[in-house]
């Protein structure tokens, strides 16, 4: 950060300042702005030369990191949609094929029996088998 403040003070010509001056300025600046990552300070202050003919504001950087972090989210590619392993053939016959064994399942096994969980289990078994 102290850095890019003292390449704004050259290149706003802020030569009236001393550069203890510019320092108490660094650390007041890394009260207000020191939770932003460095690449992002940077090409804040490279944005605010570019717009600006006066040296920034604390204020004056957190707007332009505001900007540069929106044009790094807009500039983020999407992720492509998966492609299918299955055809559209191949998922309507697995669809067919569940809702047959679903239906063979069923007929094999009435409502009104009560059976134990391994009963049922070796009976399903069975009917996959099939």
């Amino acid at each position: 950060m102290m850095e890019e403040l003292f390449k704004l003070h050259i290149y706003y010509h802020m030569s009236k300042r001393s550069i203890e001056e510019v320092e108490v300025l660094a650390e007041m600046w890394v009260d207000d702005i020191g939770s932003v990552s460095a690449d992002v300070f940077i090409d804040a202050c490279k944005l605010h030369r570019k717009t600006s003919q006066y040296m920034p504001t604390g204020k004056d950087i957190l707007d332009r990191c505001a900007d540069v972090w929106a044009e790094r989210q807009r500039n983020i590619k999407k992720l492509p949609e998966p492609i299918p392993d299955l055809t559209p053939e191949q998922i309507k016959a697995h669809a067919d094929n569940a809702r047959k064994a679903t239906k063979r399942i069923l007929k094999n096994f009435p409502i009104s029996k009560r059976k134990t969980r391994k009963q049922l289990q070796a009976e399903i078994k069975q009917v996959l088998e099939v």
